[in-house]
């Protein structure tokens, strides 16, 4: 099967703004950075506590101000904070969401340079065949984006979106960004195409 529907039945993103995150128990709060905060803001957003979820979360550089800190802290102090290495880590965001929910089903992490938002993106949408989904990208290179994702084959409200995904070999197509994924979610633009798929607003 080359084409299929699915729904994106919420989404929450943000872009240049750290967020709220006085809900998450102070403790943790805490030992959170900018990066942790905006992935667990978007993913509380979207996050049903009824639904069995499966998580995939990405990021093209991930925690890259943390690790660029132990790197330092490594440099100058000849060692390493232990909290701070096990935030630093790529699934540490969604592992901790993850805990805090005591979400049992399993999650994945991907990094892909370019083609990280596309390829795991796809990944949500094919996993949504079998179980509801929650996707999130986030990123704090320069910019710090964050947005997630409820993906799943049922129109579960209202404002749930219908969208089609056509498996396509594009070549000459750009990948797929935080911003142009932004306007397809927004209705600002009706389709999104990456090097294997295009996606289709219903």
């Amino acid at each position: 099967m080359n084409s299929f529907k699915f729904y994106i039945n919420k989404y929450s993103f943000i872009k240049d703004e750290i967020p709220d995150t006085s809900f998450i128990p102070m403790l943790m709060r805490r030992k959170l950075d900018n990066f942790g905060k905006a992935g667990l803001y978007t993913l509380y957003n979207v996050y049903d506590k009824d639904k069995n979820y499966k998580l995939i979360f990405a990021s093209c550089y991930g925690d890259i101000e943390r690790v660029i800190k132990l790197i330092n802290q490594r440099k100058e102090e000849c060692e390493i904070s232990p909290t701070g290495f096990s935030f630093s880590v790529h699934n540490a965001t969604i592992g901790l969401f993850s805990l805090l929910n005591s979400i049992k089903s399993s999650y994945n992490s991907i990094s892909a340079g370019k083609e990280t938002i596309a390829n795991a993106l796809l990944e949500a949408i094919i996993d949504s065949k079998m179980q509801p989904v929650i996707f999130c990208y986030t990123e704090n290179n320069k910019t710090l984006e964050s947005i997630a994702i409820s993906i799943s084959q049922n129109r579960e409200n209202e404002e749930s979106i219908e969208v089609t995904i056509n498996i396509t070999n594009n070549e000459e197509i750009n990948t797929i960004s935080f911003n142009n994924l932004v306007e397809l979610l927004k209705g600002e633009t009706k389709t999104l195409s990456s090097k294997l798929y295009k996606l289709t607003r219903g």
